[in-house]
Order: C-alpha cells, then structure tokens, then sequence
C-alpha cells in the first residue's frame, strides 16, 4: 500500500516506540523486534513477524511499502480500530490549512459554492473509503499459481513434514506456515516460494496452513498415525517423554507398568497421553460407534480436578471429550468440529465422574448427529458441520495411572477391538 501521508505513518511508530518503552527503533536490537512482535500479538491476537517488523522501522535490507493489514495491525496495537481511524484522528499542518481553505470558500462564494464543495468532499472520502475496503480485501489468494503441499517423511511418530510453498506473485509483509491450529506454532518465512521441513512429534488430526499476513490462504490436512499403542508422559513446562513397549500392558485391559506413577508424582504436572492410530483407516465417520470402559485408579499429587480426556481422531477432525470429578464440571472442554465447548456456558455436569469407578462410554455418529452415552444413559447431543473423515483411533489424556477394559470402534462393515487384539 503507498503511504498517502508519511506524516501519520511516521506518527503511529512514534506512538508504538512510546508504547513499547525501548527508545528510538533505530537502536532497537533483534530481541527487541522479537517482544514487540509478541506484545503485538499479545494485544490484537495478530502476528508480525521480525522481518516485517525490521522493514516498517527501516532495518532491513529490502524497503517495501507495508500493507493495509499490517497498518491495520500497528494501529489496533495502538489502542485504535484500525488504519483508518488511526489517520482520521491525528491532523497534520496540511489539513489544518484544507479547513482554513474551506472556511474561506464558505464566507467568500456562499451557501451554494459551500454546498457543492461539501459534496466534492463527501463524494472524495466515499471513493477513499471504498478504496480502502478494496485494499482491505485480500489480493486474489485463490491464484492458481499459490502451491502448498506436505509430504511426511516417515510412517508413526515422531514424523518430520516436508512443506513446499509458493505463493507466486502475491504480496506481502509477513509469510508463515502454521503447524496446526495452534497459531504459536509458525515457522516464519524468509522467501516467497521454497521448501522447509518440521518435525510433528505427537500423532494425530493436524491441519496446517499457509498463512500471509493475517490471512490463512491455504490448508492442508495432516494425519500422523502411530505403531500399536504407544504413549508419552508430558509435564507442565511441556517437557515429554516416550513411554516404552514395556510400560503399556494389555493383558484383558490396558493398565501402566509399576513405576510410572513415581515418575509422575516427581514431574509437576505430569500427564499421561495414550495413543491408538490406525495408519490407513477404513471406519466410516459418518456412521460409526466408539464403546470403552475406563477408570483412573490414582490421580497424581498435583491434580485437582483429576480429568481424564477422549479424543475420538478421525482424519479430516477430532471428536473429543473431557471428565472430571462433579466439582469441576464448570472448567471441562470440549472440541468438535474445531468448536471449543466450555463447561462455563453449557452444562456438561454428566460428564462430571467418580474418575477411580469404571465408566462406560459410547460415542456414537449416525445423521450428522454425534450422541454420547455413559452407563447407558443418553447425556449428551451435538450436530456435526463437517466430515470428520476415516476414524483412526482414539487418543487418551489422564492425570495419573490410566485403565481402559474395553475399547471397541465400529461401522457397519469394519471393527476394532483394541484391547482384546
């Protein structure tokens, strides 16, 4: 976007300097391009990237122009709507002189020249604000010349991706691949078209994206499947480590070998993950059941609410369900069909449980409709927007020793026994 008025383009980074309290940008080092771009993001729920950030203060090699969504970007880090109202709220000594202008033709050729010049006026900021919308407007990111394309490496997990971009000759500020849903995890880009690698080191539904300034252009799903049952303990700093073959016992029902739950209690928040994910599913998921009965004998030292969450993976999405004790019903989560369900605005008390009792639970989708029952009892209901593919399997999360004696998926023509073989 050209910069009409390089007075209030310099008048907004003046005001972000004082916001961000580091001095002149001149002097700012990389780690201070580093914040600001995370307390950019911390405000608005939008990125910039360093480079982006570098070129707007005049530290980078190449000088472009920045986009409406970038200026957009700055000025609600400002505290202001966007460019526009940013620009509409500083006068510059120019604009002091148009209103001096004006009064001059109101008092000197009347009420009729007035009028006539109020509507070149009016007529002028009409085809400025419409401007404004079309630059607003994301270029055409429907090009076909736009290329991104995923290749996994290895079958299981981990599993480093392979991602090859190009985004043609589409501008702009920033350029990111997004692992996933989770807008922390970017790896920004340096160059308009090329190849870049990441390793993805749980299983399950991903959906990456191609994301270009603000806009995410285009999406790729993702399905990491694993090698039987396996397992990981993860604590609250997101340390992880791998369970081994020998810790995941199935004997009549899947139980953790001895010693695990030491090594839980000695890791402030430790949870246990549990994965079960077929590498070339067949299960229908739109017409399919999941039966399973679990329990969690011992929740760790530093539970409170002892939850316990199901994550039924198929491989387009994620049908996945959260228990704990009655008294933290309140915090539970559900997500469906990329839809957060909060136990603050719904009620979700049947999922509120005696977590070391056996639990019988089967999730079933039949109609574009999934219905869960626990202990043979019908408790919740929810209509689903969108395939969620093949099922793979199912994922497990428990804060301490984890049961299950019977966990069956179903169609009409395939079935999964993954307890009894």
């Amino acid at each position: 976007m050209k910069i009409t008025d390089p007075w209030k383009y310099k008048e907004l980074l003046n005001r972000i300097e004082a916001m961000f309290e580091h001095g002149p940008g001149a002097n700012w080092t990389n780690q201070d391009f580093s914040q600001l771009s995370d307390n950019i993001y911390n405000t608005t729920g939008k990125r910039l990237s360093i480079t982006t950030l570098k070129r707007i203060w005049g530290r980078a090699e190449t000088k472009t122009n920045p986009s409406l969504t970038t200026l957009n970007i700055l000025s609600e880090f400002a505290r202001y709507q966007g460019w526009r109202e940013f620009s509409l709220s500083v006068n510059t000594p120019g604009d002091r002189k148009i209103k001096k202008d004006k009064r001059e033709i109101f008092t000197k050729r009347g009420a009729i020249i007035g009028t006539a010049v109020m509507s070149i006026v009016i007529l002028l900021l009409l085809t400025y604000i419409s401007s404004e919308k079309n630059s607003s407007v994301p270029m055409d990111y429907m090009q076909e010349d736009i290329v991104f394309e995923l290749n996994k490496v290895a079958s299981g997990y981990p599993n480093t991706v392979i991602f090859e971009y190009d985004v043609g000759k589409l501008p702009y500020d920033s350029l990111f691949i997004q692992q996933s849903w989770d807008e922390n995890k970017r790896t920004s880009l340096e160059k308009r078209k090329g190849l870049v690698t990441t390793t993805y080191y749980f299983p399950g539904y991903f959906l990456a994206k191609l994301v270009v300034d603000s806009t995410t252009i285009k999406e790729e799903e993702l399905y990491i499947p694993t090698s039987g049952w396996q397992g990981m303990l993860i604590d609250e700093s997101s340390e992880f480590t791998y369970l081994s073959p020998d810790d995941i016992l199935l004997d009549g029902k899947l139980h953790i070998g001895t010693g695990i739950f030491e090594q839980m209690n000695r890791a402030k928040g430790s949870e246990m993950f549990l994965s079960y994910l077929e590498e070339r599913p067949e299960t229908n998921g739109s017409d399919f059941t999941v039966e399973t009965e679990f329990r969690m004998p011992d929740a760790t030292e530093s539970s409170i609410c002892n939850n316990i969450r199901l994550t039924v993976t198929g491989t387009k999405e994620v049908l996945s369900f959260q228990f704990g004790i009655p008294g933290c019903v309140g915090d539970l989560m559900f997500f469906l069909n990329k839809e957060m369900i909060s136990g603050r605005d719904n009620d979700l008390s049947a999922f509120g449980i005696e977590t070391d009792d056996w639990t019988k639970c089967k999730v079933k989708v039949k109609d574009d409709q999934v219905k869960v029952f626990l202990n043979g009892m019908l408790v919740y209901t929810y209509i689903l927007h969108s395939d969620i593919g093949k099922i793979g399997g199912v994922q497990w999360m428990f804060q301490g020793l984890a049961e299950i004696r019977a966990l069956d998926i179903y169609d009409s023509a395939n079935r999964m026994d993954l307890i009894g073989g």
